[in-house]
């Protein structure tokens, strides 16, 4: 009734609203046309996030109470599913009132400090015909979870450009970090890097940052990625493997031909020393129908059910990392197979024409 009254005779709360996270019960003012997600960051709360602009979705969290208006529709960036559970993206939310949101909580949720760093490219190496492993050393230790990213910043150019750590983390942290980048055709930053050899050239690093990593459960773990997305997959199982997780994986890689496929002897090592059963499956989608090529061709989506995972894929925890299109369509599919969303964990690899046209 309170509540009633205080609609109907302009009872509503003056000056700034605040937020509340669960479950840690964190509670700070937002500032009237400020985002939860700015205000957060700026308030020192260590909240997940990536591109800012509504369309990576890492900073996607549960609207327990209140009301908030999108700046973009959320529908954009989050399935009709997540909608209807009451995710909200908090770099696209301006409160309406007083909110409670919850983040997720787990055991190993990374809460690693934030912080610059200098560094220097020590060593570059082709990969495939479009992506390179760099190799970097900073000007002093950084601690990360495997999964995550960090922003890299060059000189003359006027916004980061955001990289997944490649390797599993060294414990007590590390100066040395190697990223795989995909060359983007039009990419300010990639064309940089690739033109000419860039052994030497000086960057700052920010980091690390990222919602991406692996949840603590008995599950199996199904993993789905495509091009540079091999980067943080390939380091949430090389920790794992170090961590001794005895759990069944089945890893879908898509790639357009044979000359896109790397880090074969990589999985291939991790088949033999998983201490459980370990599938990974390549699939092109673009292969020449007259190549050597004896494995599956497709999308990757075609091959998400249980005769090809070995498991049933509504039981598993789902770790998607690659361009936005691959991630839409495998969401649609997980959620056809009746996946609970808070297993399905997902990191969209966008490109500068992608951030540019979402400004």
């Amino acid at each position: 009734m309170k509540k009633l009254f205080g609609s109907l005779f302009g009872g509503s709360k003056k000056g700034p609203l605040s937020a509340t996270i669960q479950p840690t019960g964190e509670t700070f003012e937002v500032p009237k046309n400020n985002t939860l997600l700015q205000t957060a960051l700026s308030e020192g709360v260590n909240f997940p996030y990536h591109c800012t602009v509504g369309t990576c979705g890492n900073c996607r969290c549960k609207l327990i109470e209140g009301d908030v208006k999108a700046i973009m529709d959320f529908s954009y960036t989050l399935s009709e599913a997540e909608i209807d559970e009451g995710y909200i993206l908090a770099c696209q939310a301006l409160l309406k009132s007083d909110i409670t949101i919850e983040l997720e909580a787990d055991a190993h949720t990374p809460n690693h400090p934030l912080e610059t760093y200098k560094g220097k490219i020590t060593a570059t190496n082709m990969l495939t015909h479009d992506i390179a492993e760099v190799s970097v050393e900073l000007d002093r230790a950084i601690s990360f979870t495997a999964g995550q990213f960090a922003d890299i910043g060059i000189e003359g150019f006027d916004r980061h450009r955001s990289y997944s750590f490649a390797s599993a983390p060294v414990q007590g942290g590390q100066t040395s970090l190697t990223f795989h980048v995909r060359n983007v055709p039009g990419g300010s930053y990639t064309e940089w890097l690739f033109e000419k050899d860039r052994v030497g050239e000086a960057f700052e690093l920010h980091g690390p940052s990222g919602a991406f990593w692996l949840r603590t459960s008995e599950e199996p773990i199904l993993g789905v990625a495509g091009g540079s997305g091999m980067a943080p997959l390939k380091a949430i199982l090389d920790e794992a493997l170090a961590n001794k997780i005895d759990r069944p994986v089945t890893y879908l890689f898509g790639a357009r031909a044979q000359r896109d496929l790397y880090c074969l002897e990589e999985m291939k090592s991790l088949t033999e020393q998983w201490p459980n059963t370990f599938k990974f499956v390549p699939i092109l989608s673009d292969e020449p129908e007259d190549s050597d090529w004896t494995g599956k061709r497709g999308l990757v989506t075609d091959f998400i059910n249980d005769e090809t995972t070995g498991f049933a894929v509504s039981d598993s925890h789902a770790y998607l990392c690659g361009p936005p299109g691959m991630i839409d369509a495998t969401l649609v599919k997980l959620e056809e197979a009746n996946i609970s969303l808070d297993h399905i964990h997902y990191d969209k690899f966008l490109d500068s024409r992608q951030l540019e046209s979402s400004n």
